[in-house]
């Protein structure tokens, strides 16, 4: 009986074996093999999964899609540092490389599958900080139990961003009397300035210039100059804290906030398109349409491209042809600058900020070309920066 009993316990095991084969293959691919220990069941998916679509929703929440249904592990956040900043890009996925030795700004507190658990809200330990560049990393396992190793660069979520608006224009360079062309913002809701970033189509996407992470508040105006001569590095300084008197350099305001464009670039043209938008969406936050009489055509595919999609959204409301745009013929001197003239109006309407559209329209009608005056044997310049604009017109001789 002790016999058959095993004969029969061994058949019924070796049966369990093919039915669970059997179960698996309808499940999954495999293959098998004979071992001294008996049969090895294989899966022939080898295959690691793939990262699809990675997002910082806030300070604290990141969202990970995958090709397939994962278990994330292992996961934590390191600052980045300058020697990876400088070789990898926010949108690159990287194997693992120094992030193991560096010290752990943050770990996942808590890990969220969507039904098909193909992808994951990650919730970090530690908030991070708007604009410093951190990098995530971890390990995706398959239910194959194939894995992949990750890291990608992110910069802290801004979660309060400030609302600004394209000011004044000045396209004025002469290097020998240190006048330079500047873009000035004023700003319509307080908040954080980082993700905006300032592009003029006539000068394209290499030539822009990127808002640094600033604390702002409503009603303060932000000169971007233009660009910072040998003689001025010293003095034109960028003032990214409470100290608006930090930079001295010419056109520099004690009460206005100053930053600088490196470089020798130019910032903005007289046939131009200047928008403002989001970094990392391209959107539109908003935009002005600038062209001398001269030119009855846009005279370079972006502006014609950005005049467009300023026109479509509502943004610039008159059109998007050149000749919808503010008319900047004479612009061409340092006392004269494009000076919006609604600001006081949009600052009274929404300061309620909650009230604040998507998009505000302006057209031509709504910017002036202005021009020095004499009050009291005293002359008054048509070009503001970091002041109220001017009111008094441009006229031609």
């Amino acid at each position: 009986m002790k016999k058959i009993f095993k004969h029969q316990l061994s058949l019924s095991v070796l049966l369990s074996v093919f039915v669970s084969m059997a179960v698996v293959v309808v499940v999954a691919p495999v293959s098998c093999k004979l071992t001294d220990e008996g049969v090895e069941i294989t899966s022939t998916d080898t295959s690691a999964p793939e990262i699809e679509a990675f997002s910082v929703n806030s300070g604290t929440s990141i969202t990970i899609s995958c090709s397939e249904e994962v278990i994330f592990d292992e996961i934590k956040v390191v600052v980045e540092s300058s020697s990876d900043a400088d070789t990898e890009t926010d949108s690159s996925v990287r194997e693992i490389t120094s992030t193991d030795n560096e010290s752990v700004y943050a770990v996942a507190s808590l890990i969220t599958y969507n039904e098909t658990g193909d992808s994951a809200e990650i919730t970090l330990s530690t908030g991070t900080k708007v604009g410093v560049s951190y990098v995530i990393s971890g390990i995706a396992y398959d239910t194959s139990g194939n894995s992949l190793e990750f890291s990608r660069s992110f910069t802290g979520y801004n979660d309060n961003p400030a609302r600004l608006l394209l000011n004044e224009i000045r396209t004025k360079y002469e290097s020998k009397s240190e006048i330079i062309e500047y873009v000035e913002l004023y700003v319509l809701k307080g908040g954080n300035t980082y993700g905006l970033e300032i592009v003029s189509a006539a000068n394209g996407e290499a030539k822009k210039y990127t808002l640094p992470s600033i604390e702002v508040m409503t009603g303060e105006y932000i000169t971007v100059h233009g660009r910072i001569l040998d003689s001025q590095t010293e003095t034109a300084l960028d003032e990214l804290a409470d100290d608006l008197t930090l930079s001295t350099a010419k056109d520099s305001c004690d009460t206005g906030r100053d930053l600088w464009k490196a470089g020798s670039d130019k910032i903005v043209s007289n046939t131009d398109v200047v928008v403002l938008r989001d970094a990392t969406s391209l959107q539109l936050k908003d935009a002005v349409l600038l062209c001398e009489s001269k030119n009855s055509e846009w005279t370079k595919t972006a502006m014609k491209e950005y005049a467009a999609e300023a026109f479509s959204v509502g943004i610039w409301t008159s059109g998007d042809a050149a000749t919808d745009a503010v008319v900047t013929d004479s612009a061409t001197t340092q006392y004269r600058s494009i000076s919006r003239q609604n600001t006081a109006v949009l600052a009274l309407q929404y300061a309620d900020s909650s009230l604040l559209p998507e998009y505000i329209g302006s057209s031509a009608s709504d910017w002036l070309l202005t021009e020095k005056y004499t009050e009291n044997k005293v002359t008054i310049s048509g070009a503001t920066p970091g002041y109220e604009n001017s009111s008094n017109p441009y006229e031609a001789k």
